[in-house]
């Protein structure tokens, strides 16, 4: 390693001010900032605040830097490209190149940012804390929205609360951020002292305020799968069964009975009003039907023109599989299916060697503080390994949510791959920075 590039701290150098405009280009994202305010919309802040950053990111040399996470990326390029080619090859060419450019490619830059900028665990900090920070100020406009009733209105039979802007104006994408927060506020939990635990407090009843008024069967059905991966798979099972037994008590008391109802349609498959399910189990229909007559896919984006063409009938397919082999056909599945494989390994990897760092170095912080002069060095080490073995493990359940949410919505074009994506490769970069740290550290003492 270049120990001209790195800090006393051991990992690389990256500007404060470069760190900054990362900062505030997830706040402008998250936030919608450029339909929140006018100017910033009519000069396409984030269109300009992205270029900005690929420049610095091409400049720096940092987007070269891709570590020992080749596979996940080259997978992540493949597919990046079997998307590309359905844009020409498109039944609805002029939205498929709307759709590619505005939402795919645009949201992955996203990936490059985190995988450019992101070379440490306080560059992740810094990252995460931009996400959260956004999440929890969309969380308290649900909350005023519920509470005053200006984001409550009639949806399906009951009062839904929806978001603000075009990202989180569904109830569905509205409940799919708030749940989107909790495998980070669960997971950093126990790292923080009292006072941020407080703040992951808050943004934990935002969240769930957020989930149960929204009225999202998607949204329910995700928590649950949330709260089954962290009992099978979070370690902590008391803590999780402490958590599900505070929430069956909450709901018992505090839950109208409205949403209660709307949580039973999950399993009893009646609606309360109108025919939603119906509607869905013929999107779903019709989507086999089109992809078994076109098996390498209609375009990006094209599935309601051609189902419209084919059928009378225009909504999208509801279902993020259906939605990967319409539009890319059964090699974009292929690929789709790979690259989450690739990155569940890594992940899995990754954490795996974090906790290995941290059996090497805890013993060290044993030692006697007048024999031992650098405790306080250590101890902050150990946080950071601590704090990225965390990271793994909230963004393997992130992407796991993702997934289950996929059975019920269109997420190909969204943000959400692009964001573990990159965090995947920055959290596999510092790795080999936090590894030498240990060395160094053990060796010194």
């Amino acid at each position: 390693m270049n120990e001209t590039t790195i800090l006393k701290d051991g990992y690389p150098r990256v500007s404060s001010v470069i760190l900054f405009l990362l900062f505030l280009y997830v706040i402008t994202h998250y936030l919608e900032l450029g339909t929140r305010v006018e100017l910033l919309g009519k000069i396409r802040f984030e269109w300009i605040l992205g270029l900005g950053l690929s420049v610095l990111a091409i400049f720096t040399g940092n987007i070269f830097r891709f570590g020992d996470n080749r596979k996940v990326l080259v997978a992540a390029l493949f597919f990046y490209l079997l998307v590309a080619i359905q844009v020409p090859l498109s039944q609805n060419f002029d939205y498929s190149a709307k759709v590619f450019i505005d939402r795919f490619v645009k949201l992955s830059f996203m990936a490059l940012f985190i995988t450019a900028f992101v070379r440490s665990p306080v560059h992740v900090k810094i990252f995460l804390a931009a996400f959260l920070l956004a999440c929890m100020k969309l969380g308290q406009e649900g909350l005023v929205g519920k509470v005053t009733g200006g984001m409550m209105w009639e949806n399906q039979g009951i009062m839904r609360l929806h978001g603000n802007g075009a990202i989180y104006g569904n109830p569905n994408s509205f409940s799919g951020m708030a749940l989107g927060t909790i495998p980070f506020l669960y997971y950093f939990f126990p790292l923080f002292a009292w006072a941020i635990q407080f703040a992951i407090v808050v943004q934990f009843l935002l969240a769930m305020n957020i989930i149960v008024f929204t009225g999202s069967r998607t949204g329910y059905v995700g928590f649950l799968g949330i709260l089954a991966y962290l009992f099978l798979k979070g370690g902590n099972k008391f803590r999780v069964l402490i958590l599900v037994c505070g929430l069956g008590v909450v709901s018992a008391y505090f839950v109208p009975g409205q949403y209660m109802e709307r949580f039973e349609t999950i399993y009893t498959g009646k609606d309360i009003e109108g025919a939603s399910i119906d509607t869905r189990k013929q999107i779903l229909k019709d989507a086999v039907d089109i992809f078994i007559a076109n098996p390498l896919g209609i375009g990006v984006g094209a599935f309601p023109a051609v189902r419209q063409e084919t059928f009378g009938r225009s909504q999208d397919t509801h279902n993020l599989y259906l939605e990967i082999l319409t539009n890319t056909g059964i090699q974009g599945g292929i690929a789709f299916f790979i690259l989450i494989a690739l990155l569940y390994r890594c992940l899995g990897e990754l954490k795996e060697r974090y906790a290995s760092l941290l059996e090497r170095i805890v013993p060290v912080s044993k030692k006697g503080a007048k024999k031992f002069e650098g405790k306080v060095e250590v101890m902050k080490h150990i946080a950071d390994l601590r704090f990225m073995h965390a990271t793994c493990q909230a963004v393997s359940l992130f992407l796991t949510l993702r997934l289950i949410l996929g059975i019920f919505g269109m997420d190909l074009y969204e943000i959400y791959w692009w964001f573990v994506i990159g965090l995947t490769l920055a959290i596999g970069n510092i790795y080999p920075w936090a590894e030498n740290k240990t060395i160094h550290l053990m060796e010194r003492f």
